[in-house]
């Protein structure tokens, strides 16, 4: 790319609102599909080796003690004057470009004088930056030789930048990955750095003081969330327990405690609302002893100035094993403003020893049906045809094609936003199929004359039709 290229691409960037853009972790994958974060951005200044004992997280929790690197709290916060999130894994692991971009910079250099934490420099630092043309620029720290990219190269989503090390000032093998909105420069006094998970605190973000840049979620997700999937995230904690079993066979355990003090896991979810309007919020509670009777969903709507409204609710666990459960039902904002945390505290007099944390999914009601009959966002695997006939007054029949196996949601809706009819079924095989309705409901009462709505939902939105009810 030319240099006029480059400018045009930086001037581009600055002219333009942000949409998520990440489109993949910055990592090649597991067998367990994520590393957790083990290291969050510092929200009350994310500047480099310069400490002030306070310690902010995107969630708006502050921490006194302990905050700086390397004995920050073990699976809480680490730590004070942090501009990246860290992601530990072992040594190698491919580095990937979570999104298109341009490379800026690649090379070894004198890492940060003194390291925080007073640790010895391992050796010059591994440094890739890249440009994404959207005013925002992602940095990756601590790499081990041979970078797979120099300066100049275009790189496309799922590119290997190098691998994982520990150069520079760092103890262990880990990626620090960092988000710069405005110019990728360092600047330890007015610092670019934003935080990719976003802001979700009642109270306005302090890294917006500096350039007026908002925190905000910047991974690409969908409307079903599962805990390997872009829109979900896990935080370092000492007792998370994989199983194999669960939506998509896999889900995460943590241990419940009572006291906020000892809690030490966290994950959250962000579905992507295609539409504002009216949604069940639904979590998948796969099959298992022990779950608890008390988990607490913290439901968070962002608000135009960038700060949160936060709602708990508080979740039966072993009520549902092997099926989705209503957490909420709720009117929610379009766009990436919508997210749940769950944490290892349980409310009062809870029993059970297991936090369980698997699928999310966002199901759209009343007010969305308009906007769910104009669905603008096209499901691939997913064909809807027309109501016949239309209007009806003895059957109707809607015919739905699909091309490759899925789990879907079938929903019977009127005009009120009353569910009538809602059939989950998993694994469904490709094919022709059709729904028939007589106008009765499943006792074989008779449903009143008006307009109905027949919506499938697929893994990552619906698709509906109207159709008429004449007696």
């Amino acid at each position: 790319m030319s240099f006029i290229n480059l400018f045009l691409l930086l001037i581009i960037s600055i002219s333009f609102a942000q949409e998520p853009f990440l489109e993949i972790k910055p990592f090649q994958p597991p067998g367990f599909e994520q590393y957790p974060s083990s290291g969050h951005v510092d929200h009350h200044h994310p500047y480099s080796n310069d400490t002030d004992n306070l310690f902010l997280r995107f969630d708006g929790t502050e921490f006194f003690d302990d905050v700086l690197y390397p004995d920050c709290i073990y699976g809480s916060s680490c730590y004070d004057g942090h501009a990246g999130t860290d992601f530990f894994m072992p040594f190698n692991t491919p580095i990937l470009s979570p999104a298109n971009g341009y490379v800026l910079w690649a090379s070894f250099s004198t890492p940060a004088d003194p390291c925080p934490g007073g640790i010895t420099p391992n050796g010059d630092q591994g440094t890739i930056i890249l440009a994404h043309g959207n005013d925002y620029f992602t940095i990756y720290l601590h790499m081990t030789p041979p970078l797979n990219v120099s300066v100049g190269e275009n790189v496309e989503t799922g590119d290997t930048l190098g691998f994982a090390g520990n150069t520079g000032c760092a103890l262990n093998t880990h990626l620090h990955f960092e988000i710069r909105k405005g110019s990728w420069f360092f600047d330890s006094s007015e610092p670019y750095a934003v935080d990719p998970f976003g802001w979700w605190s009642e109270s306005l973000d302090p890294i917006e003081e500096f350039h007026g840049n908002r925190s905000e979620w910047l991974w690409v997700s969908n409307s079903l969330v599962d805990d390997g999937d872009n829109g979900f995230q896990r935080f370092q904690g000492p007792d998370w327990i994989r199983q194999s079993q669960g939506f998509n066979n896999d889900f995460w355990t943590s241990p419940s405690i009572t006291e906020p003090s000892e809690s030490k896991h966290h994950a959250m979810w962000v579905p992507y609302v295609e539409s504002t309007g009216e949604y069940d919020i639904e979590a998948f509670i796969p099959s298992g002893d022990n779950h608890t009777t008390g988990a607490i969903y913290e439901l968070y709507i962002k608000n135009d100035d960038g700060t949160s409204n936060r709602i708990q609710s508080v979740v039966d666990q072993s009520s549902a094993e092997g099926d989705f459960i209503l957490i909420n039902t709720m009117s929610l904002p379009a766009g990436a403003k919508f997210a749940i945390i769950l944490r290892d505290l349980v409310s009062e007099g809870a029993s059970g020893s297991n936090v369980v944390y698997d699928a999310i999914r966002i199901n759209p009601l009343t007010s969305n049906i308009d906007t769910l009959v104009n669905e603008k966002k096209i499901i691939e695997n997913i064909n809807l045809y027309d109501a016949y006939p239309n209007p009806f007054n003895s059957n109707v029949m809607i015919k739905y094609q699909i091309e490759k196996t899925a789990n879907i949601t079938i929903r019977l809706i009127n005009l009120e936003g009353k569910t009538l009819f809602k059939q989950d079924i998993k694994n469904k095989s490709a094919g022709a199929y059709t729904f028939k309705w007589n106008g009765k409901s499943e006792t074989g009462e008779k449903y009143p004359s008006g307009v109905y709505i027949f919506s499938i939902l697929s893994n990552s939105t619906s698709k509906s039709k109207k159709f008429a009810y004449l007696k």
